[in-house]
């Protein structure tokens, strides 16, 4: 799938593959961990490129584009 942050597209960093899979991890604390309040931590959605496998971190979820390869080339 690909993604947008705003109105930006979003490639890997490392290949410029425009492929992810989005999946979401907590960002642990040390004193939420302490005192067992983990379920209380924020989360963050992750994209995963399906090419070379680098994660990109992002505090609020990237928009699903779901537009087709000619449309975004401008051929439609």
């Amino acid at each position: 799938m690909r993604y947008r942050a705003g109105e930006r597209r979003i490639v890997c960093p490392c290949c410029q593959n425009d492929t992810f899979d989005l999946d979401y991890r907590q960002l642990n604390t040390k004193a939420a961990t302490l005192f067992n309040f983990d379920w209380a931590n924020k989360e963050a959605a992750i994209l995963v490129c399906q090419k070379c496998t680098h994660i990109s971190w992002f505090m609020r979820e990237p928009e699903a584009d779901r537009r087709t390869n000619t449309e975004l080339r401008g051929e439609a």
